[in-house]
């Protein structure tokens, strides 16, 4: 027998050994319970830290974190052509969530007429830009906000009231050139100013006529607060002019049956048929005169009424309790309205941009009627104020003489008098002590006493 060369041999040999080998690692590498060099993790692996997660019980989900309860706060505050709408729509929220909150909140607020420049807007929204909760703060009646809170899937809207804490206040002023420049002299704003003016001595000083330099002015008046903001003024308590021309003392008393009215010292109403002016206003343009040269026909003719000067939109008040007779358009005088009053009196608002009120309307003093404008036969915006008795124009200065006012009924006096008698002493306290200091000692007054 022949036997191959040996190099087949070795060959074959060599072939042999290779396929044994392969087939006992694979063998191993396919067992999981036997260990190899190459199971084991590397120095780098081996120094990581692995934090597990909580055990959690089987018949217990894992918590989970929905995207609508991720929520965050925004706060806005309205501009001077600023609305809820717009503020809604910078911050992106959806048309449908924009309507819902509209919804909602038509129930509590009108945005149309209530909402002014500086109202807050502070919402909070999930990450869905839905509402979770919504509070408006109006800008005047901060006391006041509007609160809406998501309860389920329906947005719930209240009206809020938080109670403002009332400090008594007294100051006095000397006029120099105005009283509202010697108001502001003190600190104070022009809504003070306007309050004694029109409200206090409405029917009895005409401010633009009486006051001389040198003139003196005590007042004890109510400052409101939310915690320490100044909100607004409440009623003034007390008022004391000392003039060269008039001198008048002003204290407000509510009677038992809750009537609050301003009296003089002898205690007889400051209150008379009429006020002395119909709005506020920068100045009398064109007085009452049977012999003016009218700047529009160029000939003389009588100007029956007063003009007063101011701008635009400036509001206008009915100057007694009356009966709407006129609202509308009336030839040269423009928009008009005509009001009749007791005793045979009737006043006339013309050249108004807006009208208030309607025919037929029944309204008290202070009563809104119109909005200053220049409608008709007009240079320029202002109010053409007449003031007619028995048929026959009469100069608006003249009114209220021989107006008898109401006295207090006697069985009020002797407490009109502690009233005007601890009201006085606070007034004098303020000579000698700032306001703060006066305020602070008129914290807790008697029961009786109490401002109302």
């Amino acid at each position: 027998m022949r036997l191959p060369p040996r190099s087949t041999i070795a060959f074959w040999g060599l072939l042999t050994s290779l396929i044994v080998v392969t087939f006992i690692r694979t063998d191993l590498r396919a067992r999981p319970w036997v260990t190899t060099a190459e199971s084991e993790p590397s120095t780098q692996e081996a120094a990581a830290v692995i934090v597990p997660l909580p055990a959690v019980a089987a018949d217990k989900p894992a918590p989970s974190i929905s995207v609508s309860q991720i929520r965050h706060q925004v706060a806005d505050t309205l501009g001077r052509d600023g609305s809820i709408y717009l503020t809604l729509k910078s911050h992106a929220l959806p048309e449908l969530e924009i309507a819902r909150l509209g919804q909602a909140l038509a129930g509590v607020f009108d945005a149309q007429r209530e909402t002014r420049p500086g109202d807050v807007i502070v919402m909070v929204l999930d990450s869905l830009r839905s509402v979770v909760s919504f509070e408006y703060t109006p800008f005047r009646e901060p006391e006041m906000p509007v609160v809406i809170e998501r309860v389920g899937d329906r947005l719930q809207a209240r009206r809020d009231t938080i109670e403002l804490t009332n400090r008594i206040w007294a100051i006095e002023v000397v006029i120099e050139d105005n009283l509202s420049n010697a108001i502001a002299e003190a600190g104070e704003g022009d809504a003070l100013t306007d309050f004694v003016v029109d409200y206090v001595f409405g029917s009895v000083i005409d401010f633009h006529r009486d006051p001389r330099r040198g003139d003196r002015l005590g007042l004890v008046f109510t400052r409101r607060y939310l915690g320490s903001r100044f909100i607004r003024y409440g009623p003034v308590l007390l008022a004391r002019y000392e003039g060269q021309v008039t001198s008048q003392l002003g204290i407000q008393y509510k009677d038992p049956i809750g009537i609050a009215e301003y009296y003089d010292a002898n205690g007889t109403s400051l209150e008379r048929l009429f006020l002395l002016k119909p709005m506020q206003f920068r100045r009398i343009s064109s007085k009452f005169n049977r012999k003016r040269f009218h700047p529009i026909l160029k000939r003389n003719m009588p100007h029956l009424g007063t003009d007063y000067a101011a701008a635009p939109g400036t509001d206008v008040w009915a100057t007694a309790r009356g009966l709407v007779t006129v609202a509308g358009r009336n030839g040269g005088y423009g928009k008009m309205v005509e009001i009749e009053h007791p005793n045979g009196y009737r006043t006339r608002y013309a050249h108004l941009s807006r009208i208030l009120v309607r025919k037929g309307q029944r309204i008290r003093k202070r009563d809104l009627v119109g909005q200053v404008g220049s409608t008709g036969r007009a240079t320029g915006p202002h109010l053409h104020y007449e003031l007619i008795h028995n048929g026959s124009q009469i100069d608006p200065r003249s009114v209220n003489r021989g107006d008898e006012p109401r006295r207090l009924a006697s069985s009020y006096r002797e407490a009109f008098e502690q009233r005007k008698r601890y009201l006085a002493s606070l007034l004098d306290d303020s000579r000698h002590a700032p306001p703060q200091v006066v305020a602070d000692a008129a914290r807790r007054p008697p029961a009786a006493l109490t401002a109302p």
